[in-house]
């Protein structure tokens, strides 16, 4: 039945040989997984062996998922085909579920195909069997969603069998195909990784085409002796399959038929309106199929055939003479296309590079009808043509963030020039007239000049026409102007047909822009939810709201926001896999799960259709300072600020690259920038205080702190009031600093830590230990989603020193040492794990590591953990210094 029988997850005691459950009596184990164990079993009133699968407690979760599974294991159970595994009965215990299936002799085809691929005939005729049971199945309003080679079964006659409708999904039998609601159940999404359909990936509704993906995919696997995509996880896959075509089995076997490709690669088509409408349809073409394979001579024939002489098999040879022709056309033709594609592109992007583009920013057009509703068509108008003007040649388009707030702040158009260090700006304003639109535009040099730059009419219902008659006509009055060719270097169309789509997504990014408030963060959400209301395959809004998701979680420590920024960015992904926001989107995602290499790959995308995208060039700056690099990461920032000077995160990530590496100075003085343009954020104070704390100007940092907590009380800054009073030995108003934070962000490690260290203060060791366990626990959950962080690692290494754990501490320090060997904060921690376990030659040499990795010395001077290294050169060092 598959699975590996030494493995126990289920989360309940392991039964053994004798073992009672109802009437079924145990012999072994034959299988076990993330959802339970499985085990060969004799029910003693009908004299037969039954296969008895134990779903745990911790599998099926909530008491709605017990149901469900309930529902659909009774459904399943309705079912009668020779080539599907009999559910017998259905047990409900307080461990779980328990389900008698059809006791299966013989192997899992996974077993088969890890010996190889198999013959072709072969393999149709077990993917006919297949064919045939989803058949019955489909017929009876019930599909499976989880078809892999671990799920069937080949008897020793040579019959497949289908494992597990039991936990499969039961449907109305009048259920449209596109029917139902999405198949993200308590908090995962269904399936397995590199075997689930694309609408399963996203979080879409399944029906009996997704079936046919995975009746496909078995039979790709069966040809080839390996799956088509990345089986690691459903980004992984997902990555895999929209960013390309599907694979045909030809590409990786040429001798298989054409007619057997043609059946897998319509089978997994992306589109499930694209596959076999029906499994008794995907039959007929398996059985097509089948009879040309019977007909036509074996590899082993034809190889003999030429080797006996020039005259035998003269079809054959004819065949396989063609192929090779066709062959070395399609080289030649793939050849010459990949130069002239390389040609294009180059050309395309030499202006980029070997010209200075002008500076240009769009400013928001004003909305002259006095009417508040028509704010949202001036907007997304606004974005609409800076998105189109972004693609000429020899033109930078500053950001829009940055041209609102000069806009707003400025007296006139040209002051908004020079304080954008911009050499024109377009402003410009729109009336409303019932459906009629006008637009009058100016191009305003940063010297005052003004040049009309056109009068545009259009109708509220052609919002997007009259975008691309703007962007057309600003062509030609920048042309004119000499600032560029005229020709873009890449068409760029609307993202969306739908303008009031297109003006929520809109709005949303620029709450999206502001993610230090999660309640902008939550407005974003609804905004992005409701461009999609309107318009489902809107690309962009899925990948900002996959954004927007991910950044929920970043700010809450919440998981419930990991799933749904998945299901989001695949979403996205499966739509438009080329589009620049949505690469930007997955790098997002693979940097928050600890995946550096395929993130700088997304990014590199980005920054081949964007070169000027300062989102791409800020977040390679934290990920190179998340390894350590500082030098790499301030290179980084400086690029995305000289793209987009005015943006506060811009300057705050050049901010983390040089607190990270000690230079406080420089730290200081971004962050002063930070609150210069964002004096409304709560974060710029705060980390402004963060560095000045860490340099010993206890006073400044206090000031900052308490501005911080003016505008917005946030944990993190009531917790670095509270490291102030512990320093100053006020343990009791520390404690309570401390406990006010927690009440902001329970689920907060660091927070909970700091507590256990006052705690320890007070002489309550009691309630410290279980302060370190709670830090403990929540920095694991946080772990649970990116296992390479090598920061939280080295915490995690703090904390179980603390309780005493020298081992797990050992582990876990040295596991973050081995991710960032050169980061000043892993090897801080890594002093104090060696000094907590009486390891003092240790910890002095760690100590003196992270001092020369940018430690704070002021920090160091404070830690009780590191008092036992007096006498060590580095610590009398800095304490000296200190005092």
């Amino acid at each position: 039945m598959g699975g590996d029988p030494n493995a126990a997850e289920s989360g309940s005691p392991r039964l053994h040989t004798g073992d009672r459950i109802g009437p079924y009596v145990i012999f072994d184990i034959i299988g076990s997984g993330g959802m339970g164990e499985v085990y060969r079993a004799r029910d003693e009133r009908l004299e037969r062996d039954v296969a008895i699968k134990r779903l745990s407690v911790s599998a099926i979760g909530g008491d709605d998922v017990r149901v469900r599974v309930l529902r659909e294991a009774r459904a399943a159970a309705g079912l009668s085909h020779p080539n599907i595994a009999a559910v017998y009965d259905v047990l409900e215990s307080p461990d779980g579920l328990v389900i008698v299936m059809e006791y299966v002799p013989g192997e899992p085809l996974a077993a088969r195909v890890a010996r190889g691929p198999l013959p072709a005939e072969d393999a149709l005729r077990i993917a006919m069997q297949i064919a045939e049971a989803l058949t019955d199945a489909h017929d009876h309003g019930v599909i499976h969603r989880d078809l892999k080679p671990a799920n069937v079964h080949l008897t020793p006659g040579g019959k497949a069998k289908i494992l597990d409708f039991g936990i499969a999904r039961s449907v109305s039998k009048n259920r449209s195909a596109s029917g139902g609601g999405p198949d993200t159940e308590a908090g995962r999404i269904i399936g397995t990784p590199g075997y689930m359909a694309p609408e399963q990936m996203s979080g879409a509704p399944s029906d009996a085409r997704t079936d046919i993906y995975g009746v496909g995919l078995l039979l790709f696997e069966m040809l080839t002796g390996r799956g088509p995509f990345d089986k690691r996880d459903p980004l992984g896959s997902a990555r895999a399959i929209f960013q390309g075509a599907v694979p045909r089995v030809t590409d990786i076997d040429p001798t298989l038929p054409a007619a057997v490709s043609s059946v897998v690669a319509r089978a997994m088509a992306l589109e499930p309106e694209d596959r076999f409408p029906n499994a008794r349809e995907l039959h007929g073409a398996l059985a097509h199929a089948l009879r040309l394979q019977s007909d036509a001579p074996t590899i082993d024939e034809t190889d003999r055939a030429i080797s006996r002489s020039s005259t035998a098999w003269p079809a054959t040879r004819r065949r396989l003479a063609q192929h090779r022709v066709a062959l070395s056309i399609v080289t030649v033709v793939v050849a010459v296309v990949a130069l002239l594609v390389w040609r294009s592109v180059r050309d395309a992007w030499s202006p980029l590079v070997s010209a200075h583009p002008a500076t240009l920013a769009v400013l928001p057009l004003h909305n002259r009808s006095g009417d508040a509703q028509n704010d949202a068509i001036a907007l997304g108008l606004t974005e609409g043509i800076a998105t189109r003007l972004s693609v000429l040649n020899r033109v930078r388009i500053l950001s829009m963030d940055d041209s609102r707030e000069a806009a707003a702040n400025a007296s006139d158009p040209t002051s908004a020039a020079r304080t954008l260090g911009a050499a024109f700006v377009l402003e410009g304003g729109l009336q409303r007239k019932g459906q009629a639109l006008e637009v009058d535009m100016t191009l305003v040099r940063n010297d005052g000049h003004r040049t009309p730059a056109g009068h545009y009419t259009g109708d509220v219902s052609q919002l997007f026409a009259l975008h691309e008659r703007v962007a057309e006509g600003l062509t030609g009055v920048l042309s004119g102007e000499g600032l560029t060719s005229g020709a873009p270097s890449t068409d760029v169309g609307p993202p969306t047909s739908n303008q009031e789509a297109f003006a929520d997504y809109s709005q949303a990014r620029v709450f999206l822009e502001r993610p230090d408030d999660p309640e902008n963060l939550r407005h974003a959400v609804r905004l992005f939810e409701s461009a999609l209301q309107k318009d489902s395959r809107f690309a962009a809004a899925h990948a900002g709201l996959g954004q927007a998701y991910w950044a929920l979680y970043q700010e809450t420590n919440d998981r419930q926001w990991t799933t749904k920024a998945t299901a989001a960015i695949l979403d996205a992904l499966r739509i438009d896999p080329d589009q620049p926001e949505v690469r930007l989107s997955l790098a997002v995602m693979y940097r928050g799960l600890g995946r550096v290499a395929e993130a700088r790959d997304e990014l590199g995308r980005v920054l081949l259709l964007q070169p000027a995208n300062d989102d791409a060039h800020r977040m390679l700056a934290g990920m190179h300072t998340d390894l350590g690099e500082w030098d790499q990461g301030a290179a980084e920032a400086h690029k995305a600020i000289a793209l987009r000077p005015n943006y506060w995160r811009n300057h705050a990530e050049l901010g983390f690259a040089r607190f990270r590496a000690g230079r406080l100075e420089e730290a200081v003085k971004a962050y002063e920038r930070v609150t210069q343009l964002q004096p409304d954020s709560a974060r710029g104070y705060h980390m402004l205080g963060t560095v000045q704390q860490s340099a010993g100007d206890i006073a400044a940092a206090l000031q900052s702190y308490q501005k911080a907590n003016e505008i917005l009380p946030t944990a993190a800054t009531w917790s670095n009031m509270g490291t102030v009073l512990f320093w100053e030995g006020e343990y009791v108003k520390a404690a309570e600093a401390y406990e006010r934070a927690i009440e902001l962000l329970p689920n907060e490690p660091d927070l909970h830590a700091n507590l256990g260290d006052v705690q320890q203060m007070l002489g309550r060791p009691d309630d410290a230990a279980r302060s370190y366990q709670r830090a403990i626990d929540e920095v694991s959950r946080l772990l649970e989603v990116n296992d390479r962080n090598p920061v939280n690692l080295a915490i995690l290494a703090m904390y179980q020193a603390k309780l005493g754990n020298r081992a797990a501490a050992e582990s876990a320090i040295e596991k973050a040492r081995s991710i960032s060997p050169q980061d000043g904060d892993v090897l801080y921690n890594r002093a104090i794990v060696h000094a907590l376990a009486g390891k003092q030659s240790e910890a002095c040499t760690a100590l003196e590591q992270a001092l020369a990795r940018g430690a704070s010395a002021v920090i160091v001077s404070h830690a009780e953990e590191l008092k036992p290294l007096k006498g060590c050169a580095a610590y009398d060092r800095i304490t000296a210094a200190v005092r």
